[in-house]
């Protein structure tokens, strides 16, 4: 609600009405939003908009190139080696490091 103020009435000084002090606050009802559901836009631009990035992403999908299976055997065995390399390097390191507590606790 807005507050509008105004200025004491010229005519009750002159009549000899002693006017309030101060001024006068009269509430003003403010402009109604509109609710939350108003700004949610329509079902059917959500489905245009689900067809139109489903299409496009099958056009993407058209255009890559697959490897073969000989490539996907050769990298997939490269990642193989390498985590299996990783994670004895990373057991070794906290084996060791586990023992170095061990002894400075004990």
């Amino acid at each position: 609600m807005k507050k509008i103020k105004t200025k004491p009435k010229a005519n009750q000084k002159e009549n000899g009405i002693d006017a309030p002090r101060g001024q006068v606050v009269k509430l003003k009802a403010g402009k109604a939003r509109p609710g939350w559901f108003s700004k949610v836009p329509p079902v059917k631009q959500y489905w245009a908009q689900s067809k139109n990035f489903v299409l496009e992403a099958i056009q993407e999908l058209k255009k890559t190139t697959w490897p073969n299976r000989k490539e996907t055997l050769g990298t997939t065995g490269v990642v193989l080696v390498l985590v299996f390399f990783i994670a004895g390097y990373l057991g070794l390191v906290d084996f060791v490091l586990s023992h170095f507590v061990r002894f400075f606790v004990h």
